[in-house]
């Protein structure tokens, strides 16, 4: 019996010690990034993560450089790892050449990483932490939240955590040449989170929708200024509004006209009534009129399926 009730005295100290400790802190969103390769899918979205592997970015060999910030416009010295670099750790098949940075508000951007004179010019960079000037401290995951400049009065800064992926120019080899350097997405990017490897020409073909020289125009149209922020049932980014499966998007459509006043200018109160996306003023109403076209086609034809290229692996 006095075995018994010392055995019952343990078990209940064991268990209130276990109740009393303070729960492991949850991993601050950006410390690591993820890597998969999307596998293939049926009708859009729904691709499998393949060989998914996470990178803790503190156990990676770390160094400290000056670089210039296309996002925050001046040179800042950063403690960090190039994204080539993560890259190669991974050691992706040769198959694939187009990596969709996923970011934390839900941006999606498709970085052509086997193109050297992109990679070269941009020079990704994945940064932990930063400082002020030399000999002061690093400052691990805290980065200055940054203001939307082409959005008057919108009181959400873009802010980081645990990471701050930093690029040295705002290019983006889907934007046209036009809409340099005005429009970049790289301005509106956060925390990066994943990575999501494809094949580019596989993955395209998602968003093909058929049609005329107009719809294929639209297509274009999305990938030099849409892709960024918005995706297709589900395929791509969510920062903005599906453009299929979005109510506010279909009653955008009703004419060319109201779509490119949506596009093209912004009100005063923008950011009182929560509209985060830039005035994309390089726009023309035939370019709405054919951006129109095209989500009206893939709004009314099945999506074409992602078809993974066979792994080597």
């Amino acid at each position: 019996m006095m075995a018994h009730r010392l055995e019952t005295a343990v078990i209940a100290l064991l268990a209130f010690g276990a109740a009393s400790r303070p729960a492991a802190a949850a991993p601050t969103p950006g410390a690591s990034v993820d890597i998969w390769v999307r596998g293939s899918s049926r009708n859009g979205a729904g691709g499998e993560r393949l060989r998914q592997r996470r990178f803790v970015l503190d156990r990676l060999p770390l160094a400290n450089f000056e670089r210039h910030d296309a996002q925050y416009e001046i040179v800042r010295q950063y403690r960090g790892i190039s994204l080539a670099e993560i890259l190669k750790r991974y050691r992706p098949d040769d198959s694939l050449d187009l990596a969709i940075l996923h970011f934390a508000n839900g941006m999606a951007i498709p970085l052509p990483f086997r193109e050297a004179a992109t990679m070269k010019r941009l020079d990704p960079f994945v940064a932990r932490g930063w400082r002020t000037q030399p000999g002061v401290r690093v400052m691990i995951g805290n980065f200055p939240a940054i203001p939307k400049k082409d959005v008057p009065g919108d009181r959400r800064p873009i802010e980081f955590s645990g990471n701050k992926l930093v690029v040295a120019d705002r290019f983006h080899p889907e934007v046209a040449p036009a809409a340099q350097p005005g429009f970049s997405p790289w301005t509106h990017a956060d925390t990066l989170l994943g990575i999501e490897l494809v094949a580019a020409s596989a993955y395209y073909v998602q968003f093909e929708a058929g049609g005329n020289a107009t719809v294929q125009r639209g297509l274009t149209l999305f990938r030099q200024n849409c892709q960024f922020c918005h995706g297709v049932r589900d395929v791509g980014a969510h920062f903005g509004w599906d453009f299929v499966d979005s109510e506010a998007i279909q009653s955008q459509q009703q004419s060319a006209a109201n779509l490119y006043h949506n596009v093209a200018y912004k009100p005063r109160n923008a950011g009182e009534l929560g509209l985060m996306m830039p005035a994309l003023a390089f726009l023309t109403e035939a370019d709405a009129g054919a951006m129109r076209e095209w989500m009206q086609a893939m709004a009314t034809a099945p999506m074409a399926p992602y078809k993974a290229p066979a792994s080597k692996r």
